[in-house]
């Protein structure tokens, strides 16, 4: 489902053992976005991660609000970041980075302890932002995105362990414009495992009619694994 942006900057889930999601404001050059911010309850300080959607422009891919939520329900503070309304790639991986700043000062964070979940062009994101930083200590990229900004190379240049998940059915739809996402899922885990990184890569079964709207939600289907590594790598 794509979520307008007005509506994913406002729509919170509680969890017992999580405070309500927040709506912060972070810079990001000439933009102001809307984010969420999402905390465990008691003192910390606690891992963090950030999500980055998919989509582009004013449509939302994913589940920013759900996937905050779900991290402060798992333990971690979370932080989903709403980039500029642009189409072209210029300037989101530059919000990206604006993200994973702000959540290094958040309160309750131990900013030695980040992660990062993208999916779509979040995934792609994802990549090119581990392939700067040395200061991650977990990446998750579900359903990348097919294109050509995205330098397979840089696979050695990674210094985090990496959790690539994809549907085996998402082969190509309106989502991906006919792109097969499982193929370029399987050529970056080859890549990082070539080049000697920590990869687990994951293949789930085919998902109702198009394998990418699997990610659209947090599902029981994927998320365990996601927590389970984030714990690993994190906790």
């Amino acid at each position: 489902m794509f979520l307008n942006a007005a509506l994913s900057a406002t729509m919170f889930l509680v969890w017992n053992n999580a405070e309500a999601g927040k709506a912060v404001t972070i810079e990001s050059g000439p933009y102001s976005l809307r984010g969420t911010l999402c905390t465990p309850k008691g003192a910390g300080p606690f891992a963090a991660v950030v999500y980055h959607h998919g989509g582009f422009g004013d449509r939302i891919g994913g589940a920013p609000i759900g996937t905050c939520n779900a991290l402060a329900k798992a333990g971690f503070v979370g932080l989903s970041l709403i980039r500029r309304p642009t189409r072209s790639l210029q300037g989101h991986l530059d919000d990206a980075e604006a993200a994973v700043r702000y959540i290094k000062k958040a309160p309750k964070v131990d900013f030695e302890r980040i992660g990062i979940i993208g999916f779509s062009r979040g995934g792609l994101l994802a990549w090119q932002q581990a392939a700067r930083r040395n200061d991650l200590s977990a990446v998750v990229i579900m359903a990348v995105a097919v294109n050509r900004r995205l330098n397979i190379d840089d696979a050695r240049r990674m210094n985090a362990p990496f959790l690539v998940l994809v549907a085996k059915n998402d082969t190509g739809s309106r989502f991906t414009k006919g792109q097969n996402t499982v193929s370029f899922s399987r050529q970056l885990a080859s890549a990082l495992a070539q080049a000697g990184q920590d990869v687990r890569s994951l293949i789930y079964p085919s998902f109702r009619n198009d394998g990418h709207t699997l990610f659209f939600e947090v599902r029981s289907e994927y998320w365990p694994d996601v927590v389970a590594f984030l714990e690993r790598h994190l906790k």
